[in-house]
């Protein structure tokens, strides 16, 4: 079948992209003003308790960086197939984290020293991905986990929920547009207190195809921008400084493979490098899909 098209100039978005993208960040707006809570509060959130939601890179917290390696393992215990009439599906969150706290110079690659290890954070979990239509998928989720400082004998178990919400529009899939959120707490030893906080991302990704191979695969370049909310402040302490993040915002490029590889399981079609920045704080991260 021919299709045939207007002569006028085409378009990057897709039909109805600003005003559907626009209610999805306006949504989220609202849901983040209605739970957004008091910032008096300066007791502190040990950092290793939710450096597993935090993603691989380097930190960079006033004069003291922290670098966290973040493996994202997940699993597909069953698939939706939306054609086949099943729209719901399941999979195994095994995300593992862990902290290096060593570092000054923000642009250093670190040495993997086991001596170095600061913190180390297991927080498994399931994800149910729902097929709302042909082009909106909602994904709630639920973790519950520990985590531990090596140099001290702290003990925290970790807990996160919430939802994600993607869009997939018909008419332009070079776009991808989500949006996630996330409440998170951590319950630690020694007679401490029990610390959570809530955040709200929304982001977009942009896929530019190309003619080019690498790895028997047709490669991709992707653009993306995110934006994250935190409705209660989240905070480092010592060894780092104590230090307050409200919100951030995070761009990144990847590369895009036609088929995923797979390493002891784990599947991903990219891998990218982002700049995450707010006022004091600055991120250098890596990762190998889109967040939402």
């Amino acid at each position: 079948m021919i299709r045939q098209h207007s002569a006028s100039a085409p378009s990057l978005l897709p039909t109805g992209f600003i005003p559907r993208a626009s209610c999805v960040c306006f949504l989220f707006l609202l849901a983040y003003l209605i739970s957004a809570t008091s910032l008096a509060d300066d007791q502190g959130v040990p950092n290793y308790a939710y450096s597993v939601f935090v993603g691989t890179g380097s930190y960079k917290i006033d004069d003291r960086t922290v670098y966290v390696l973040r493996a994202p393992l997940d699993f597909n215990l069953s698939e939706a197939e939306p054609e086949a009439g099943r729209r719901f599906g399941m999979r195994l969150l095994m995300p593992v984290a862990v902290g290096l706290t060593q570092y000054e110079d923000f642009v250093d690659i670190p040495e993997l020293d086991i001596e170095d290890i600061q913190s180390i954070s297991v927080v498994p979990g399931v994800e149910f991905p729902i097929w709302l239509t042909d082009e909106w998928t909602l994904s709630p989720f639920a973790q519950l986990g520990f985590g531990m400082d090596t140099k001290s004998d702290s003990r925290s178990i970790i807990w996160g929920s919430g939802a994600r919400v993607r869009w997939e529009p018909r008419d332009a899939p070079q776009w991808l547009v989500g949006g996630e959120f996330l409440w998170a707490g951590n319950n630690p030893n020694n007679n401490q207190p029990t610390t959570d906080f809530t955040r709200w991302g929304v982001g977009a990704e942009y896929r530019i195809d190309t003619q080019q191979q690498l790895f028997d695969r047709e490669i991709s370049w992707h653009l993306r921008a995110l934006l994250w909310q935190y409705s209660d402040a989240l905070r480092f302490e010592p060894p780092l400084q104590l230090f307050k993040l409200n919100s951030a915002t995070e761009v990144g490029v990847s590369v895009g493979f036609s088929r995923p590889f797979n390493i002891f399981g784990y599947k991903f079609h990219q891998g990218g490098i982002g700049y995450e920045w707010a006022d004091d704080f600055k991120a250098v991260k890596f990762y190998t899909t889109f967040p939402f």
